[in-house]
């Protein structure tokens, strides 16, 4: 936990195998695919931050303590006066988590904040860390803390994950036929409750062409995605294919 904003928006659930058959079912019907193996990373943001930093971008550096982040805060700030590109690593006081900002200006004018937070629950370790990107229309004082900057976009910008501490592959395609699922609504939309047997009333049924991915694990409810932005706030990785014909926004 933070005492900033951005917070994470999912706790990851265990891992208990792979169910998945070789036969791929028709794009026409409901499929579903569970975890099957589990990679850990440590997510590195200045590793992260780097490549993405143009060629002449002035460095600012890596800030860790208050009189840094004062000094590097100025020289976003006279970089961006200058209409210069440039890439800077803020190491922020978190409440039980480490966290930190890398602010970034490419020569044409995009602005990228990628945020990094050690574990969004609060606590020691960094399986559960996160890198997220997002794109800004301008870096301004952060009012919550005078060492920093934050960025600034429009309320309907939306951050991506590009590393996850722990991130879960998948395997084959099986029919989603029976299972029923319910929205969550505190995550973003395309994560759902799912159940084979004990399904609550307001669970239903997988509209035909829906590609599910799934936590696996010994108790029901399991948890669920439908889209590309859910199967990353959940960690899955794999690659995405809209079956044919059907909404890419399409789910229970």
């Amino acid at each position: 936990m933070t005492a900033y904003r951005f917070v994470a928006a999912l706790g990851l659930l265990g891992v208990s195998g792979c169910a998945g058959v070789q036969k791929t079912p028709p794009a026409t019907t409901a499929t579903v695919r569970f975890t099957s193996q589990v990679h850990h990373t440590d997510c590195d943001i200045v590793a992260a931050a780097r490549p993405l930093a143009d060629a002449q971008a002035v460095d600012c550096g890596e800030a860790r303590g208050p009189e840094e982040r004062l000094k590097t805060k100025a020289c976003v700030e006279a970089a961006e006066a200058a209409g210069k590109p440039f890439i800077a690593v803020f190491h922020l006081p978190g409440i039980d988590s480490a966290i930190a900002q890398a602010l970034l200006r490419a020569t044409h004018g995009e602005r990228i904040q990628l945020w990094y937070d050690s574990n969004p629950s609060g606590g020691p370790g960094h399986d559960r860390s996160f890198i997220s990107r997002k794109a800004c229309e301008r870096f301004v004082q952060d009012p919550e803390d005078e060492e920093t900057l934050r960025c600034e976009s429009p309320p309907e910008a939306a951050a991506t994950y590009v590393c996850r501490g722990t991130e879960y592959a998948l395997g084959a395609p099986q029919s989603a036929s029976g299972l029923r699922c319910s929205p969550i609504q505190r995550y973003i939309p395309g994560v759902f409750n799912c159940a084979w047997k004990k399904a609550a009333e307001d669970y239903e049924p997988v509209p035909p062409g829906t590609a599910l991915a799934c936590m696996k694990q010994e108790t029901e409810p399991f948890r669920c995605s439908s889209t590309p932005e859910a199967d990353a706030v959940m960690g899955l990785r794999f690659e995405r294919e809209p079956p044919p014909g059907t909404s890419p926004e399409a789910g229970p």
